[in-house]
């Protein structure tokens, strides 16, 4: 039987150059598109989850039930989170982690709010793996550029203010943030599908560099050559 990949992406221009490489072909499940091809003996996949942790819920578990996917790929863009992390740096997530998981002290009516008093909260599963196979070969897979392998940050928020981004780095470690990885990683535990997050950083607000259209395609564009190289790989070692 062949094995199935299943990438996933939140927007088009994150899975466009996948779709037009393996001239895939369009299949939408209830509201949520899908665009199959083959390569290699395998079957590809390429879901397009739409942004935000409701939806890369959704999408993960339409995939799934729809494909049976030996394994899935959670791609995209992602804003870096400390100091030595540059644009087009791609990041092998090791772990994921939950970034809305924040828990307020007591403030009384008028005594306002202070986000930098916020702490993590202790509720739920918030740290999960992903396939140690898998990062092996994404870290083995050749990039002109920086790989790096560490925790993926994720959650229904767009950080801005450079001193919550300390924070968060700060109690939680990530080295970056993105909308999705997280409940990608949450699904794929529940239902025991190997799974690897891969983000390029597309901006970095503590170094001054903002998220700018041309800025952000490039890295969406360079990614997904990488990922044709990722994916060639996992058909050749993680299959074998």
């Amino acid at each position: 039987m062949m094995k199935t990949i299943l990438i996933q992406g939140a927007m088009y221009g994150e899975i466009k150059y996948l779709v037009d490489f393996w001239k895939c072909e369009k299949t939408e499940i209830n509201g949520y598109s899908f665009y199959k091809c083959a390569y290699n003996g395998i079957n590809i996949i390429i879901s397009l989850t739409k942004i935000g942790i409701i939806h890369s819920t959704i999408a993960t578990m339409i995939g799934i039930n729809e494909f049976k996917p030996d394994v899935i790929i959670n791609q995209g863009t992602a804003g870096g989170h400390t100091r030595n992390i540059k644009v087009g740096d791609i990041i092998i997530g090791e772990k994921a982690v939950y970034l809305n998981n924040p828990r307020t002290p007591v403030k009384g009516f008028g005594e306002g709010s202070n986000a930098l008093e916020w702490i993590p909260g202790n509720s739920g599963t918030f740290l999960i793996n992903a396939n140690t196979k898998l990062v092996n070969i994404a870290k083995n897979t050749e990039y002109d550029g920086t790989l790096l392998c560490g925790k993926l940050g994720s959650g229904d928020i767009y950080s801005r203010e450079v001193d919550r981004i300390d924070l968060l780095h700060s109690q939680l470690g990530e080295l970056s943030e993105d909308m999705e990885t997280i409940s990608v990683y949450k699904v794929c535990e529940t239902f025991m599908v190997p799974v690897l997050g891969v983000r390029i950083i597309s901006n970095n607000e503590i170094t001054g560099n903002a998220d700018v259209e041309e800025q952000f395609e490039f890295a969406q564009k360079t990614l997904q050559k990488y990922i044709i190289r990722l994916t060639q790989n996992i058909s050749k070692d993680f299959f074998a």
